[in-house]
């Protein structure tokens, strides 16, 4: 999962670094400019070439998850001729260019089913990835995988860094690559991998990414991370309630809007704030699962914003419902269950 999400990264920054890729991502193609063939543009396809990249290499390299692992895209894309195209990749670099060249010019299939097909190996993971000696047994054949193969797309197409601290409002640093691994039975999630494709930038030019695993199963709990705490800083969206934001702000807590599911989430894991709290029904499981299953590895989780406010503070994420991923009723994500607490203390005020 680690190789593969670094795979997907490798495709975002290139997109991002390539000139000819980058223009046709942040163009507007209308009028003459755009390709009457295609209904859906070119950042529909790389959302969707990302997904079924992960989809593929991990069904190669573990056979039983085939056919259980899913994400927020439909690999169909629609031409104005009325044909569909099944973006679907396989071992043959030349069938992924040929496909990949149905959808975009032929520049821009090559690069991309360049970046594809070429291998990712474990030293050349960004940052000091953590990966210890453990002996675990993970049923395959019970697991499933959900991804979100480029989570805050708005950020990657139009970004504008943003900060309030030590946190990212806006900009690339928002966007995350998240993959999750759940149990199809229990709907729990085991195994997860946050990639920040857009990590550092140290030379104002090129792109250093960062990535995060965690592990919760059976009696084993792992994090690449240490938790660190924050102080009283609850994460939330822009559009959240000025009701929920008085209310958290009336007991004491600071509070930070940024972008993206998955960096706000990630933001909790990292200690950088206490809790993100959504009130709306407008997250999935591809947001969370991931995400779920490392702030579980810390100790903390995701509950429903609803229940727990209705009391049930024990009503952890399940995403086993595959035809309804929806997050119904809100959340609230943390890693410290006295936070969770207090928080839920300050939203009943």
């Amino acid at each position: 999962m680690l190789l593969v999400s670094e795979k997907a990264a490798r495709i975002a920054r290139s997109i991002r670094h390539d000139n000819h890729l980058l223009s046709l991502l942040v163009e507007e193609k209308t009028g003459c400019k755009k390709n009457p063939r295609f209904n859906k543009d070119f950042k529909t396809i790389t959302d969707v070439l990302v997904q079924e990249v992960v989809k593929f290499d991990l069904s190669q390299k573990f056979p039983a998850l085939t056919g259980h692992i899913y994400g927020e895209e439909n690999n169909e894309i629609g031409l104005k001729t009325g044909e569909k195209v099944y973006l679907k990749i396989d071992t043959s670099k030349e069938n992924t260019f040929n496909l990949l060249e149905t959808l975009c010019d032929s520049i821009a299939a090559q690069l991309l089913a360049d970046i594809v097909h070429k291998e990712v190996l474990l030293e050349e993971l960004p940052g000091n990835v953590f990966l210890p000696e453990l002996s675990v047994d993970l049923p395959l054949e019970e697991m499933a995988i959900w991804i979100d193969p480029i989570d805050s797309t708005g950020e990657y197409i139009n970004p504008r860094t943003e900060k309030d601290g030590d946190v990212f409002t806006a900009g690339l640093h928002c966007v995350t690559v998240l993959i999750g691994a759940f149990s199809r039975e229990s709907g729990v999630p085991v195994i997860g991998v946050i990639n920040q494709p857009f990590h550092t930038a140290p030379d104002s030019t090129e792109w250093i990414g960062d990535v995060i695993w965690g592990l919760n199963f059976g009696e084993t709990s792992i994090c690449s991370l240490q938790e660190r705490t924050a102080s009283k800083v609850v994460i939330i969206s822009a559009s959240e309630s000025d009701d929920i934001k008085k209310r958290l702000l009336d007991s004491g807590f600071r509070l930070i809007e940024a972008a993206g599911a998955g960096y706000k989430l990630l933001s909790v894991i990292q200690g950088q704030v206490n809790a993100y709290v959504i009130s709306k029904s407008t997250t999935f499981f591809w947001d969370t699962c991931g995400c779920d299953a490392i702030l579980r590895s810390l100790g903390g989780g995701i509950v429903s914003y609803q229940k727990a406010l209705s009391g049930n503070l024990n009503n952890f994420l399940s995403y086993s419902n595959i035809s309804d991923p929806c997050n119904h009723g809100g959340l609230i994500a943390y890693t410290n269950p006295k936070i969770l607490d207090e928080i839920v203390d300050a939203l009943k005020k």
